[in-house]
């Protein structure tokens, strides 16, 4: 229930705690029963909140149950420093780790997250303004990391430079792997898309309090990138989030209409995990420390994901979107040239090629080999496999929305840094551009700049607006009948029908697979 807030702003002039700078000084807020410390930033004039709680923890009795609304409210919450990423290894660290290496930085520029915790349920606000008429665009980040790993302030993610363009930003915890995505037979009347339910109940926190941050709660955009993207997915389709958001953002976040689970294989990787725990039954599970449950999902590799439940999803994705049945919001959405090309062993062959054609598309193999060049066998599989994987998927949910009515842009990020010869446009690349993040280990020349300010301009109209055009930008094309898509590099061009001699294909099997 949303109940009518009255804040008080107190600036405090002394130096913030760690992880503030110089130039930040303590401010509070009044909101419901709470005072709530955040920091103002003078350097880019932002009011600045880290590590606001949205839930209870979700430890002890609360460990595998949907999150619980905070009653009654802290009376004191101090934001000004950021709060512990959710349980996980070194998913994300290492992969940062990878880019860096690939474009010949030592891997020590980037170290794990300072800590990692089961009580994680927090987000954090960036706003150049606490009044509540302003009702400024909000834009509320989920982060990616294949369900396994990713935080709310990975340096990438962070929103001080976005925030400046006068929107909210806003970026989330929610749970991971084991935690996030766990059911079980003995679990009853739940999902085991705990992660999931996190992100739809920090998204209500957002519409019930964003206004006391100068946001509009009847203006919220969520948007991510792989996992997080997937999710933004899923949660335009799932009735449990209607209304919560009125434009979603997906980059590269389609895998997860070409690999998703069912609930009988979340139940039968419930019962692998009580296997490996040697636990006698769920209740012995759920009194086990958070080291050994994450030690038991990694020598699990990895497999917890959302799963097509009945409720949250209540089938799968590509069905629901077949059928018209989401949530009636606008679209923006794209993917990167080379997605899987960081990830495609260097010795593969064209029979490794072939081999994959024949397992997916055996009725189509002539063709499909003669889109390749497979001069190159390794940059033709990441041309095959990204396709299939996540661009294709794009374009069906772009096709799917679009039918509706719905605002539909695409996007094809094809800009290669200088010194990307061994990565190219690879899988994450264009999130630096989004939020204007570059770290200083990646090379940035004046281009890479000027396509930064094009990218934030395009994202926060499109969250203001549901267009994401405006004077000083090239028109980007609505997706509609032609399927036009602009492509972002160092020249902004429309095209359209992208990659349609792969995509008629895949998504013609795409359909046929998620009806099998």
């Amino acid at each position: 229930m949303r109940q009518i807030v009255q804040y008080l702003i107190t600036l405090i002039f002394f130096l913030s705690p760690a992880k503030a700078t110089l130039a930040e000084v303590g401010v509070s807020i009044n909101l419901h029963n709470s005072q709530i410390e955040g920091v103002f930033d003078s350097d880019n004039e932002l009011f600045i909140f880290r590590g606001i709680p949205y839930a209870k923890p979700p430890i002890g009795n609360l460990r595998w149950t949907s999150p619980v609304l905070l009653s009654p409210d802290p009376e004191v919450i101090n934001a000004q420093t950021f709060k512990p990423a959710c349980m996980q290894d070194e998913y994300t660290t290492e992969w940062y780790q990878d880019v860096a290496e690939l474009f010949d930085n030592p891997r020590s520029v980037f170290q794990h997250v300072d800590a990692v915790s089961e009580d994680c349920l927090y987000l954090n606000i960036w706003t150049n303004s606490l009044d509540q008429t302003s009702k400024k665009p909000v834009m509320v980040w989920v982060h990616g990391g294949a369900d396994t790993g990713g935080w709310s302030y990975e340096p990438n993610n962070l929103g001080h430079h976005l925030a400046t363009k006068d929107v909210v930003v806003v970026s989330i915890n929610y749970r991971l792997n084991i935690f996030g995505f766990f059911t079980h037979p003995e679990i009853s009347n739940e999902t085991g898309n705990f992660g999931l339910e996190d992100e739809i109940m920090a998204l209500q926190w957002v519409k019930d309090h964003i206004s006391s941050y100068g946001g509009d709660p009847e203006n919220i955009t969520y948007f991510g990138e792989s996992a997080g993207g997937a999710h933004v997915s899923y949660l335009i389709a799932s009735p449990k989030s209607r209304g919560l958001f009125k434009r979603g953002i997906i980059q590269s976040g389609a895998y997860n209409l070409f690999s998703w689970f069912s609930k009988n294989k979340a139940l039968e990787l419930g019962e692998r995990t009580q296997a490996v725990l040697n636990a006698p039954d769920f209740q012995s599970m759920k009194n086990l420390s958070a080291e050994s449950l994450l030690s038991a999902s990694i020598s699990l590799r990895h497999p917890y994901r959302p799963n097509i439940d009945g409720e949250l999803i209540p089938k799968n994705l590509t069905q629901l979107l077949d059928e018209g049945s989401f949530n009636n919001v606008d679209l923006m959405i794209g993917n990167n040239k080379n997605e899987d090309y960081m990830y495609v062993d260097e010795s593969v062959t064209e029979s490794d090629i072939n081999r994959l054609i024949e397992s997916y598309y055996p009725e189509h193999q002539d063709k499909l080999l003669s889109l390749l060049d497979l001069e190159d066998p390794r940059l033709a599989m990441d041309h095959l496999t990204t396709n299939q994987v996540t661009l294709c998927p794009s374009v069906f949910i772009a096709r799917s929305l679009a039918k509706n009515g719905n605002n539909v842009y695409q996007y094809h990020f094809t800009r290669m840094r200088e010194g990307s010869e061994k990565i190219l446009s690879y899988h994450g690349a264009e999130i630096p551009y989004v939020f204007n993040t570059h770290d200083e280990w990646l090379p940035t020349n004046e281009v890479d700049q000027q396509l930064t300010e094009a990218m934030m301009e395009y994202w926060v109209e499109f969250a203001t607006k549901g267009t994401p055009n405006s004077i000083n930008n090239p028109t980007w094309k609505e997706f509609g009948m032609e399927e036009n898509y602009l492509i972002l590099d160092a020249e902004l061009e429309n095209s359209s029908k992208l990659e349609n001699d792969f995509c008629e294909i895949m998504i013609d099997e795409l359909i046929k697979r998620s009806s099998s």
